[in-house]
């Protein structure tokens, strides 16, 4: 496993050598759920990630790179970077804080949990003695405070505390006290949020006392008579004239931050072991006079002992290659794996370089054949993750190529003040089981199933499409009866393949590789399911052996059996997508499709199980209804 990152002392200045550092994360997860701008729940207290110009600071930081051009192209940097890791001091159990990813802490309120004070430092808390902690000493002990529960965020990204007095003296003639003395306390009569309520004892009087509820406060419009701040604590710094109304969340909840994660697999001819090399050294190489090149890779063949030329070739096809890399899209790049993923693919290694990708097509199983094509056995995968934004209240689904506009029009908070030329990201080394599915045999099935299924289908898509206008993105890609077929069996395999193969559903993940018919270009169907880790080794081939046709057949028949019936039936099956919501599917809940959110590309939207099985009134059959009755038949 790789080294865990530590997180510094809130205030950078004072993260001096020898300053224990607050708290521990995975370097995988300062790309994913703890990224820059999130909000990190640590023993000493909520810490923020601070922005790429405080990564830059960190003290052998430019080292840690890894490349990946296709994914390099589309967000328009030229490397990535991984995140920091702690050093040791020698002689010690402590590590250097200036080697450790940096962290402001956030919020900057916090409770007494013994008299319920709130408030910041110096107004009335004080450092503790750890130098990290705040405590209150309004005690015979002093007693460590806690982070409040509440903070204010905006649609742009904008993050600040809750405005504790200012709501508290809402409603108190003459607005806020001079000197305000603030509790946050609870009636005792509930769990529920309308049973907290802050009050200012400082000008509060038995008549008077100037209270108010924090049920009222996670309204939409409740906060309207106080302006965003434009706060961005992750850059230390504000943005003027916010138009957004604030809005009240809780501190733990999952939309304070929604990652903007881009990703790619590595695929032939990159992930070849000759690339490889040639990646590795490519800060030296553009650093080497043209003259001199050959000579130095040269030297490099002889410690591989490989013919010259290859790797000169190698670096040839790096340079010509970012050309041809030019105006690439996500569209484009998932073609490429699919294209890649269809066909068998071992290279040999090269000293102790091991190729990156490796594939292995079968025969799908007889029962199966109707219905696949292809099984793909893909024993080595690497995907390279990249953190290009995030955003608040709502996720924003934007594709690679548009992060950056994204970025200018205020749909994503940036990552840095100002644009640099590399982002966060990881490297997953796993493996998958790549299923591909029979386009002809798609084609005649929407065909058979006329008006009826063509109903549904527009149904979600104008839920889609309705959302995307309300929340304001544009979607790359319709809604059709094929993404609803992929996509619903990618659910219901991955979830029969963690209750009978130990793989727990939040550790594997699909890609989806769907597109219609354009011109002369074939549709796309298929979907591949992964597993994988940011250590050198990767996962350990419990996955990829099930693409074995006699372990796969009976897992993919017991998946669409499970999926025949769900616990939450005949409510769940008979759902209108037209009435949905923004959860924008159709019979799909926690009973039967529904997966963590780490495992599925679309948030668990876009989903319906009419699709595999049929629809409740039987107006529509299955795409595997003939299967199904088969299996009941023969049961």
């Amino acid at each position: 496993m790789a080294r865990r990152p530590a997180r510094r002392a809130a205030n950078p200045a004072a993260a001096t050598d020898g300053i224990e550092p607050v708290g521990t994360i995975r370097r995988s997860q300062l790309v994913s759920t703890f990224g820059i701008g999130a909000i990190v729940d640590l023993e000493k207290g909520s810490f923020m990630p601070m922005g790429l110009e405080d990564w830059e600071r960190v003290n052998g930081f430019p080292s840690l790179r890894i490349g990946e051009r296709r994914l390099e192209e589309m967000l328009g940097v030229s490397h990535f970077r991984l995140g920091p890791i702690q050093e040791p001091i020698p002689g010690s159990s402590m590590v250097r804080a200036r080697s450790a990813a940096p962290a402001v802490r956030f919020p900057e309120f916090h409770e007494c949990p013994r008299c319920h004070r709130i408030g910041t430092l110096d107004k009335p808390f004080e450092t503790a003695a750890d130098g990290v902690r705040l405590q209150c000493s309004a005690h015979t002990k002093p007693v460590h405070t806690n982070p409040v529960r509440f903070v204010v965020a905006c649609r742009r990204g904008h993050l600040a505390d809750f405005p504790w007095s200012w709501w508290a003296h809402r409603d108190r003639e003459g607005g806020e006290c001079d000197r305000p003395a603030l509790y946050l306390k609870s009636r005792g009569r509930s769990a529920s949020l309308s049973d907290l309520y802050v009050s200012c004892e400082a000008c509060s009087t038995p008549e008077k006392p100037v209270t108010r509820s924090m049920g009222d406060a996670f309204g939409a419009d409740v906060l309207s008579g106080s302006d965003c701040s434009g706060y961005r604590p992750w850059l230390g710094n504000r943005e003027h004239d916010c138009p957004e109304t604030k809005r009240t969340l809780q501190r733990g909840g999952s939309n304070v931050h929604f990652p903007v994660v881009c990703s790619t697999l590595s695929i032939p001819p990159d992930s070849e072991a000759i690339n490889q090399i040639i990646e590795d050294l490519r800060m030296v190489l553009e650093a080497t006079p043209p003259e001199a090149i050959p000579q130095v890779l040269q030297g490099i063949a002889a410690n591989y002992d490989i013919e010259p030329e290859r790797l000169v070739r190698a670096w040839q096809h790096m340079n010509t290659g970012a050309a041809g890399y030019a105006g690439l899209t996500e569209k484009m790049a998932r073609s490429e794996e699919y294209a890649a993923l269809s066909e068998t693919k071992h290279d040999d290694p090269i000293g102790n370089i091991v190729p990156q990708f490796e594939n292995t097509v079968l025969d799908p199983p007889p029962a199966l054949t109707p219905y696949f094509d292809i099984i793909g056995a893909a024993s080595r995968l690497r995907e390279v993750r990249a953190l290009a934004g995030f955003s608040r209240i709502e996720p924003y689904p934007v594709s690679a190529e548009k992060v950056e506009q994204a970025i200018a029009d205020g749909k994503v908070s940036p990552l840095s003040k100002t644009n640099r030329n590399w982002l966060p990201g990881a490297e997953i080394r796993g493996e998958g089981i790549f299923l591909r599915f029979r386009t002809d045999r798609i084609d005649e099935w929407v065909e058979e199933q006329g008006r009826v299924l063509e109903e549904r289908v527009a149904d979600l898509e104008a839920r889609s499409s309705a959302v995307a206008e309300k929340r304001g993105y544009t979607r790359d890609y319709v809604i059709t009866a094929r993404l609803l077929v992929v996509h619903a069996f990618a659910h219901a395999l991955i979830r029969q393949i963690s209750v009978e193969c130990g793989y727990s559903a939040a550790a594997l993940r699909e890609r989806l590789f769907v597109s219609e018919p354009e011109g002369s270009r074939a549709a796309e169907n298929g979907v591949l399911i992964y597993t994988g880790s940011p250590d050198s080794e990767g996962s350990l081939g419990g996955l990829v052996r099930l693409a074995d046709p006699d372990l796969l057949e009976p897992i993919v028949l017991r998946a669409l059996q499970s999926s025949g019936w769900c616990g939450s039936d005949p409510v769940c099956l008979e759902t209108d997508p037209s009435q949905s919501g923004d959860r924008v599917s159709g019979a799909a809940c926690h009973c039967c499709l529904l997966l963590p959110e780490t495992a599925c590309e679309k948030f668990n939207r876009e989903l319906d199980r009419t699709m595999l099985v049929g629809s409740a009134d039987r107006s529509f059959k299955g795409f595997f209804h003939d299967l199904l009755e088969q299996l009941e038949w023969q049961s």
